[in-house]
C-alpha cells in the first residue's frame, strides 16, 4: 500500500516525463488560488509574517513564533506538530 508522498512522487515523475512544468507556489499563491480555505489563509498569513520566504526555513520560524498567544492565529498556526514531539 502507497503513502501519499509515494503517490505525489510517482505522479511529478510522470508529469516530468510527459514535459510538464511543475509549478511550485507558495503559500500566498496557494491561498489566492483557493480563496474558500481558511487553512491555507492561515499558513499564507503565518508565511508573510515571519518574511514571506525571505529565509530559507520559514517553518522552523512559523513553529517558534515570536508573537506568541498576542496574535490570534497563534493556536492555529502551522507546523507546530515537530514543536509538540520535542517537547514529549
Amino acid at each position: 500500500m502507497k503513502n501519499g508522498l509515494e503517490i505525489a512522487r510517482k505522479k511529478r515523475e510522470e508529469m516530468k516525463a510527459a514535459g510538464l512544468k511543475i509549478e511550485r507556489l507558495d503559500p500566498i499563491e496557494k491561498s489566492i488560488r483557493n480563496p474558500k480555505s481558511l487553512r491555507m489563509a492561515i499558513n499564507a498569513k503565518c508565511w508573510d509574517c515571519v518574511g514571506a520566504g525571505y529565509d530559507p526555513n520559514p517553518r522552523k520560524l512559523i513553529r517558534k513564533c515570536a508573537c506568541g498567544k498576542q496574535c490570534p492565529l497563534w493556536p492555529v498556526r502551522p507546523y507546530q506538530k515537530k514543536d509538540e514531539e520535542d517537547q514529549g
